[in-house]
């Protein structure tokens, strides 16, 4: 059973999982959401006696439902992702575990760790999360941990890098807009290293996790190999067909305007969104490579080449 099935991850786990041979139930609250399952559960993650029923006789649970991707105002609305990501998830638990559901895997984000990691991050290091996606999606493990702790089944955490792909709403899909408009300037140099993930391999990689049980709760970060801004940018405008960027701004210029909106209390969150940019943000995938045999499949070029040829179609 794949919650979230409409959604940018989701509805790839459950096309996946179709293919690979899976009967794939769905849950999720968008009635039109063309996905290919055997049976399809319209509703919300807060209504128990539906996820009774979407998850009895299953023999796993992928729980990719979650609030994303809002910005503005809204973006800032923490009791918007607690009931979805926090309430909704430990909710998912409850009932996977009181129906007798054997492993459930957990869509969860590396923004657990905080803005930016300065360094190449593992499942060691302490979480720090910023900002009420983050804090929710953090709660959301630990609410899920605690429960499962109480039963006999398995939970497998995954940490997923930036994500991206076709159907992406996301910072790479703002960033493919504004260098095909032309609207980019180099922040710094574009040396800084950062941690992405396609979205293929991303579906791949929740329903490999499902091939190993263990009793109790696991965590994984999972991400492709580090990359460079620069290198990025670069494959992101081959893909466009445009030039490369040549303006850019000095990093002590832009250090100097983070600090100063941080100090005066960041207005528009400028300051951290500068700081995320121009520092290293490197997530270490390696554990859940090497207990699962795992390796990402689809390239940085070929990646962005789908995301920019699917945008271009929308």
């Amino acid at each position: 059973m794949v919650t979230g099935a409409s959604g940018f991850l989701g509805s790839e786990i459950a096309r996946l999982a179709h293919t690979a041979g899976w009967q794939v139930r769905t849950f999720d609250q968008n009635e039109g959401a063309r996905v290919h399952c055997a049976e399809k559960f319209v509703g919300d993650v807060g209504d128990s006696a539906l996820l009774r029923k979407a998850c009895d006789g299953a023999s796993a649970v992928v729980h990719a439902a979650g609030l994303a991707h809002v910005y503005g105002l809204a973006a800032k609305d923490f009791t918007r992702f607690h009931a979805v990501n926090v309430t909704g998830t430990a909710n998912l638990i409850d009932v996977a575990m009181e129906v007798g559901v054997p492993h459930v895997v957990l869509v969860s984000s590396v923004s657990v760790y905080g803005d930016y990691t300065g360094m190449k991050c593992d499942e060691s290091m302490p979480c720090h999360p910023q900002g009420p996606y983050a804090i929710s999606k953090w709660q959301g493990e630990l609410r899920a941990t605690e429960r499962m702790a109480k039963g006999r089944g398995s939970l497998t955490i995954l940490r997923f890098a930036t994500i991206y792909g076709e159907g992406d709403r996301g910072n790479v899909a703002k960033l493919i807009g504004a260098l095909d408009c032309g609207r980019f300037i180099w922040p710094g140099s574009g040396q800084n290293q950062k941690s992405l993930i396609y979205r293929e391999d991303a579906a791949r990689a929740c329903l490999t996790a499902l091939g190993r049980s263990v009793s109790g709760s696991e965590v994984f970060n999972v991400s492709a190999r580090p990359t460079s801004m620069r290198e990025i940018v670069s494959t992101i405008c081959h893909a466009l067909g445009r030039p490369i960027p040549r303006l850019e701004i000095p990093l002590s210029l832009l250090n100097a305007v983070a600090a100063t909106s941080l100090a005066i209390g960041d207005p528009g969150q400028l300051g951290r969104r500068l700081q995320k940019f121009i520092h290293d943000d490197v997530y270490d995938g390696s554990k859940f490579e090497t207990t699962y045999d795992f390796s990402p499949a689809v390239s940085l070029a070929e990646g962005m080449r789908r995301e920019v040829n699917s945008l271009r179609n929308r």
